[in-house]
């Protein structure tokens, strides 16, 4: 997919003042269904994605994805104080069709579940730049608030007879009907984690059960993600760790592998810095640690609902993983001046010195 189509569907996916989610701990007594894995944990919920997709978090606004090079998706977002789906999405049938060419309503169920919820759900389609795409979007009221999960895929035929869209839609419409409310099926009450901290008062963010890491932040930081990807946020801040088994040989490939997606997923993305020097024959030339392990970073801006981020991600190698440690904050200047971005970033320092190999 382009870069604009992914902009564009971020936009879409917003349509008026809807946040992304995010916010909720680890149930380690939920039943996860077969072949998926929790995706994401919010405030009242848990949603679970297809096993291999890769949900990316690192800028606090989650997006699910089939692979790097195929850029199939779906985000979900919630928006509080709605009660009725039909009339929110009808009153924004008029926006869709100013931003894409062609639109067309082509499926209407006013009558689906959605995590068990009586639902609705949209189908339409319309060109970005002359290549036609699919948009699925499942709405659900529950508890005064509307969950919006959008499902975007290109209607090209790759190979085969389906297009994008029809090879991933029954895996979307699997996340749209295993979509969990809080309680509404677990094995029974976790006892609550105790709060962790170092010497340094930090407290620890990520599960020991389930992860390789200690992954420590500020105080006054909530952590919103633990299964395999921490997460923490803070204000407008979010500190993320993350690790994976590249496909690459190199962390300058895997930075160009991530970069490719960045492209799409992020308006008006830019790399603005990256330091990636050979490894240092001395110790007392290294000037970036994560993990007590020499690390490389890559900074770049890019921008979502108007507002401009900036992101710094911090890599190393410990055995055949590649651990990421990223910052995101705003670079808009607050009514009193603070630039976000500049007046967190300490965090990012203090957390990289914290963070362990378990």
């Amino acid at each position: 997919m382009k870069k604009s189509l992914i902009a564009l569907f971020l936009l879409l996916s917003i349509l008026s003042a809807l946040t992304a989610c995010g916010g909720g701990s680890y149930d380690p007594t939920l039943e996860i269904p077969e072949d998926m894995r929790i995706g994401l944990i919010g405030d009242g919920y848990t949603l679970f994605v297809p096993e291999n997709w890769t949900v990316e978090t690192s800028t606090g606004i989650p997006m699910v994805y089939v692979s790097a090079v195929d850029h199939s998706n779906f985000t979900l977002i919630t928006a509080e104080g709605i009660t009725d789906p039909i009339a929110y999405f009808e009153g924004n049938v008029a926006k869709l069709a100013s931003m894409l060419d062609g639109f067309s309503l082509v499926g209407e169920n006013n009558n689906t579940l959605f995590g068990g919820k009586a639902a609705i759900s949209r189908t339409y389609t319309g060109k970005i730049g002359g290549d036609e795409y699919k948009f699925k979007q499942y709405l659900c009221v529950y508890a005064d608030t509307l969950y919006l999960l959008t499902y975007t895929a290109s209607t090209e035929i790759p190979s085969g007879e389906k297009t994008y869209f029809e090879r991933y839609e029954e895996a979307v419409d699997s996340v749209a009907a295993s979509f969990l409310f809080a309680g509404e099926a677990s094995k029974g009450t976790p006892e609550e984690r105790p709060i962790v901290k170092n010497e340094a008062g930090m407290l620890l963010a990520s599960d020991p059960e389930v992860s390789r890491y200690s992954f420590y932040v500020p105080e006054g930081y909530t952590p919103v993600l633990q299964n395999g990807t921490s997460s923490a946020v803070r204000d407008d801040a979010v500190l993320t760790l993350s690790y994976e088994i590249p496909a690459e040989r190199t962390i300058d490939e895997y930075w160009a592998a991530k970069c490719a997606v960045y492209e799409t997923l992020y308006s008006d993305f830019t790399v603005i810095d990256a330091e990636c020097s050979p490894p240092a024959e001395k110790i007392e030339d290294v000037t970036l640690w994560l993990g007590g392990r020499q690390a490389v970073s890559y900074v770049y801006t890019y921008r979502y609902g108007g507002v401009a981020y900036k992101t710094e991600k911090r890599m190393t190698i410990e055995g055949v993983y590649i651990y990421t440690l990223t910052y995101t904050a705003p670079l808009t200047p607050d009514a009193e001046g603070r630039v976000p971005y500049d007046a967190g970033y300490a965090d990012l320092t203090a957390s990289a010195e914290a963070f362990r190999f378990d």
